[in-house]
């Protein structure tokens, strides 16, 4: 293997770690909201999480998404019956 292949490797496995980290991350907002909003169904704070991160799909910086998705469901969420 190269050292360019090599460091293709390491970029792409970078890619799969921030990837995970962003899902984790993502996943305990949901369980976060889902505590905070326990009169709500489960599947509508899964929606409005899912709809939150969508709005953040193309953002070409990560590291904040799951601030932002949290910040929106959790409006979304207030502004539901």
């Amino acid at each position: 293997m190269t050292s360019e292949q090599h460091m293709t490797s390491e970029q792409h496995q970078s890619g799969i770690d921030e990837e995970l980290r962003e899902q984790v991350a993502v996943d305990h907002v949901k369980r976060a909201l889902e505590s905070d909003f326990d009169d709500h169904p489960t599947a509508e704070v899964e929606r409005a999480v899912e709809e939150a991160r969508e709005q953040y799909a193309d953002a070409p910086v990560r590291d904040f998404v799951p601030n932002l998705v949290e910040r929106d469901a959790r409006d979304r969420l207030k502004e539901s019956p």
